[in-house]
């Protein structure tokens, strides 16, 4: 009798053992079902987008400290930008470096050109007179007053023009800071009394100049 006890409390152990593997290895394909199910919806729910650039800047040149360009006003400087990544865009903004920290009055003004045979400048774009005035120094950025210059195919000549009055007072030198691009480029300049432009390409092939640099609307 005490036999047959002991055979039957093995078999309920035996049993009750099996009912526990069993309820665990269920539960335990609800939690890889509910987990592969929670993988799925937040794969779904991924969404990849490109951030669209509103506008391009041309190149930023190098600063070079020891080259310098002194002029004295009034005269008229410049550099033609002819990039293909800029025609047909909208100018948005120029950026200029000054060398030197001007006066609060301290006044310049900007002009526009479309590009001649001769790869200098021609004719004139902005119908509207663009003054500005800086008073510290590094680069400064000047947006645009108008909305209706584009860049012609044949790109365009940025000529930054140094009144007279800038300097009866203080007695200042205008000063863009000089600085090197990646590929030769375009500089001038002329005293404003004059309608020749003289080319200016002594420094490295053409490859250090004024540092200006353009913006333009991507849309």
């Amino acid at each position: 009798m005490k036999i047959n006890i002991l055979h039957f409390i093995i078999f309920l152990s035996f049993t009750f053992s099996s009912f526990l593997t069993a309820v665990a290895n269920q539960n335990l394909e609800n939690d890889k079902t509910d987990s592969d199910s929670t993988k799925s919806a937040l794969l779904q729910e991924v969404k990849i987008t490109a951030k669209k650039i509103s506008h391009f800047e041309t190149e930023k040149p190098s600063r070079k400290r020891h080259y310098s360009f002194l002029t004295k006003s009034p005269h008229q400087t410049g550099i033609i930008f002819d990039e293909e990544e800029i025609i047909g865009k909208k100018l948005n903004s120029i950026s200029i470096y000054f060398d030197q920290k001007f006066t609060p009055t301290y006044i310049f003004q900007i002009l526009l050109f479309t590009v001649g045979k001769d790869t200098l400048p021609s004719t004139l774009l902005n119908k509207r007179e663009l003054v500005y005035s800086a008073n510290h120094e590094g680069w400064t950025k000047f947006n645009i007053q108008t909305n209706d210059i584009s860049i012609p195919k044949e790109g365009i000549a940025v000529v930054i023009n140094f009144f007279n009055k800038s300097n009866v007072i203080t007695g200042e030198t205008d000063r863009i800071a000089m600085g090197k691009y990646s590929t030769k480029r375009r500089f001038f300049f002329r005293p404003t009394s004059q309608n020749e432009w003289i080319i200016f390409d002594s420094f490295q092939e053409g490859r250090i100049g004024p540092m200006i640099r353009i913006s333009v609307d991507n849309e």
